[in-house]
């Protein structure tokens, strides 16, 4: 089944997605955007104070009813991805680190998703529909940027055992012994 991307063209969009990524986080660095020098935040292993402030409103629009089914909030989910990161590789945590930085830059942040706005300016309606149009876009980079983002959230909220039952699987099977 032919998916539209050959092994060049795959080569292509993993150098242009590196050179963006160099890019945003080198801009990020140069106008002070990013401070990596400042350690996580207050409560967290691995994220800094701006990706807390940026992610907390994107995980509560991705995760939203499964929150509300297992009785939780966005920053229960923030703290489910940072616990995540622990089992995570180096070189992983700061490609994911690069993204955030890059994605505090307004016009990086119009490029991936379409809008301009922070995360935390815009209303749940807006976010919703940032997330539609950010998941439908044909551009790569912008699609493994979604992914790169998204799926660790999924991930890390529902490897916990209260937020995997509101799945409706009743998890691992029991050991009965004969």
């Amino acid at each position: 089944m032919d998916q539209g991307i050959n092994r060049r063209g795959f080569l292509k969009l993993g150098a242009a997605g590196s050179a963006l990524l160099a890019t945003g986080s080198s801009l990020a660095l140069l106008t002070g955007c990013s401070s990596n020098t400042e350690g996580p935040a207050e409560g967290y292993r691995y994220f800094r104070q701006q990706d807390v402030e940026l992610l907390t409103p994107l995980v509560g629009a991705v995760l939203g009813p499964a929150l509300t089914a297992a009785g939780a909030t966005a920053a229960d989910g923030m703290k489910a991805y940072d616990d995540l990161l622990e089992g995570a590789m180096p070189g992983t945590r700061d490609t994911l680190f690069q993204l955030l930085d890059l994605m505090q830059l307004g016009a990086a942040r119009w490029f991936l998703t379409g809008s301009w706005a922070h995360f935390a300016e815009q209303s749940e309606e807006q976010l919703q529909q940032t997330l539609a149009d950010w998941s439908a876009k044909t551009n790569g980079i912008a699609r493994m940027a979604f992914k790169g983002l998204t799926q660790p959230m999924f991930m890390a909220w529902y490897v916990k055992p209260a937020a995997a039952k509101s799945t409706g699987y009743p998890g691992p099977p029991m050991h009965v012994t004969a």
